[in-house]
């Protein structure tokens, strides 16, 4: 039988919605109120046309809300979810359940004081939510997340089940990870991300140039030391409302396993329930920044197909801080990746990466000396310095490249800032891309790319091999395709292990 949304949805989208057009409305009125009235097209005893027009757009709004929930209908059968919707134009979907990837459930706190919430409906290969019931009772939201669910199950297993029998409950319901308060507040301070002090290197060569007339005796000392005193703030500043927002987003975190699905809770003032169909799964990624390796966490990002709710990516947090040895616990219980022993990019990486920050440094120095040779005198040859900084950079960017070949799974490993592990499960492997820039070509190395179906959206980064001999890469290129074949049944024997 089709169902309809809960009536709070009418005052709550309505008020809404007529907010925006009383302003609308009232700022068009006060617009062209005078050039009326002085056309003689506005009648005498009407004070405000803004207001009127505000009035009527209000009334529209909230006359627009309640046909829109009268037309509003859903069904949930054994293989479909159906929803008619529009007024003035209808529109009938048919949604089949095998299609659907996630169904969340996002709710604000004034969402939660009235007991309604928005169910979002994700396919597969959407980057944007396919259907959304905007709002119905928290106990009809579970009822369809979990109905959705049972009934993907029986369609996968070619049974059959009644709409009017299904039992929801049966399934255990598995806590795997809670994120207590002391590790949520330490989790928002180590989440500082090292490469904002990058804006130096921007905020310096931008601002000197007018700050040379006066850097001259007491005022040069006065000026340098507000500049260094105002990139401290506004680092700290950075800081702060990383922290507040991670501490936001994840309050009150949990992981519970159900049937074949993980499932999650967080947020402060908007709370997530969503779902991750163990079956969609492209990648899981561990990632640890410089603070979070200091102090022995990590933390670890699940990328599937589609979007996750409140991030609009594939890529959906996990666990969000954990000790290393517990979140690799808790990787494993996701994937059963065994050990893992890195290789290293070859060693003519490590050179190139030093002739690269060497070349790097000399082109600030340049651009120093032509700033000051231009705009006037800067103390642009304390970049000297930076000289120094340059094998030891190069030394950290290839002690933490790596990668390996394990039973079932691709990992490899990049970044020193922000190091990323991705684990890649053999039948999740859609290409395979052997890559060489020119600058490659000359260091006789290459990168093997790892593609998914993954949408983690930009900056994700792929899984890579990244500069090794060219012989390795084609050695890895040729492995991972092999296991993505035999993983997928087209080659009969396993292939042979790598030495």
């Amino acid at each position: 039988m089709a169902s309809k949304l809960h009536p709070l949805t009418v005052p709550v989208r309505g008020a809404s919605r007529a907010l925006g057009l009383a302003i609308a409305g009232s700022v068009l009125g006060s617009m062209i109120q005078e050039p009326l009235r002085a056309a003689g097209l506005l009648p005498f005893w009407m004070p405000s046309l803004g207001m009127v027009l505000a009035v009527l757009f209000v009334i529209g709004a909230l006359a627009y809300e309640i046909l829109r929930y009268r037309f509003f209908t859903y069904e949930l059968t054994d293989d479909s979810l159906y929803i008619h919707s529009g007024v003035l134009f209808r529109r009938e979907r048919d949604i089949p359940l095998g299609r659907i990837q996630n169904v969340d459930i996002t709710r604000s706190i004034f969402q939660r004081a009235l007991g309604i919430g928005a169910v979002g409906i994700e396919t597969a290969g959407g980057s944007s939510t396919e259907a959304a019931l905007n709002f119905v009772s928290r106990a009809e939201a579970t009822r369809l997340q979990e109905g959705i669910r049972t009934r993907k199950r029986s369609l996968d297993e070619s049974e059959s089940v009644s709409a009017d029998t299904e039992d929801t409950t049966a399934e255990s319901h598995e806590r795997l990870f809670e994120l207590s308060d002391e590790d949520l507040v330490l989790y928002s301070l180590l989440s500082f991300d090292p490469r904002l002090f990058s804006i130096v290197f921007v905020l310096v060569p931008t601002v000197a140039p007018f700050a040379t007339e006066y850097l001259a005796g007491r005022a040069a000392a006065v000026v340098f030391v507000l500049g260094l005193f105002g990139l401290v703030l506004a680092g700290l500043a950075v800081w702060i409302l990383g922290g507040f927002s991670r501490f936001v987003g994840y309050y009150g975190f949990t992981l519970t396993r159900v049937g074949d699905e993980l499932r999650y809770e967080r947020g402060l003032l908007q709370r997530y329930d969503g779902s991750i169909p163990a079956g969609k799964i492209q990648t899981i990624v561990i990632e640890e920044n410089v603070l979070m390796r200091h102090f022995g966490y990590a933390s670890l990002t699940i990328e599937t197909a589609g979007y996750g709710p409140g991030s609009e990516s594939g890529a959906e947090s996990a666990v969000p801080l954990a000790k290393r040895d517990r979140l690799l616990e808790l990787a494993r219980d996701v994937e059963e990746f065994g050990a893992v022993e890195f290789d290293r990019p070859a060693p003519e990486a490590r050179r190139r990466y030093t002739v690269r920050y060497a070349i790097v440094v000399t082109a600030l120095l340049g651009a120093g000396f032509l700033g000051s040779w231009l705009v006037g005198p800067v103390p642009w040859y304390g970049l000297v310095a930076l000289y120094a900084a340059v094998p030891i950079a190069a030394r950290k960017k290839w002690a933490h490249r790596g990668w390996d070949i394990v039973d079932g799974y691709v990992i490899t490993r990049t970044g020193f800032w922000r190091r990323r592990t991705h684990v890649v499960p053999d039948d999740r492997v859609q290409t395979v891309i052997d890559r060489r820039t020119l600058f490659q070509r000359r260091w006789g190395l290459g990168t093997v790319v790892i593609d998914t179906a993954s949408s983690g959206g930009f900056g994700s980064q792929e899984a890579s091999v990244i500069d090794v001999r060219t012989t390795t890469a084609d050695a890895v290129r040729t492995a991972v395709t092999e296991k993505l074949l035999y993983a997928v049944g087209i080659l009969a024997e396993p292939p042979e292990p790598r030495d």
